[in-house]
């Protein structure tokens, strides 16, 4: 019986073997992305996750929106308006910004920082505002761009306790990295 069988198979034309050996490639890959999509496919609670963070970010826009105009701390100050906990947390969680006056300061506590961004004409590259759950503070880290011709950069990090609050945005105010 297989005699017979391999027999019929070696009587096919080369063109109708290679046409089905053809179609049972594309089968085999149709399968394989069909088992790929069960198992990895999309998310299926992809769209609560984004309903959930647009209403986060309406919640925090609405709160940063009713902070006034002005300089905003977390600490005991005679300048600017003290946040809550709370605020704090919002408030470093919606700002991307770092003004030239926190890199100043935080450069002058660091003096190659310092010597290299006036060497450099006040450049910086990288900056983050992160908000660190286990300290529950907020961070701000910038890189100082290196000399032209150089790979020497420097990365300055410290605690964000004041932001800025403008018509537009929030951004860090106060860096202490000391």
């Amino acid at each position: 019986m297989k005699v017979i069988m391999l027999n019929k198979l070696n009587q096919l034309s080369e063109n109708f073997k290679t046409s089905i050996g053809l179609v049972t490639l594309t089968i085999i890959i149709f399968f394989i992305f069909f088992l790929l999509n069960i198992f990895y496919g999309p998310d299926k609670n992809s769209e609560l996750k984004i309903a959930e963070q647009k209403k986060v970010l309406k919640e925090a826009n609405e709160l940063i929106s009713t902070l006034p105009r002005g300089v905003l701390t977390f600490y005991e100050s005679t300048k600017g308006q003290r946040l809550s906990s709370e605020e704090y947390k919002i408030v470093c969680n919606n700002t991307k910004i770092i003004t030239q006056r926190a890199i100043m300061g935080a450069n002058i506590t660091d003096s190659n920082a310092f010597n290299l961004y006036t060497a450099n004409g006040g450049t910086t590259g990288k900056y983050s505002v992160i908000w660190d759950k286990s300290k529950n503070k907020c961070f701000a880290k910038f890189t100082v761009k290196p000399l032209e011709g150089s790979s020497n950069s420097v990365t300055v990090q410290g605690e964000a306790l004041g932001f800025l609050k403008t018509s537009i945005d929030t951004r860090v105010y106060f860096i202490k990295n000391f």
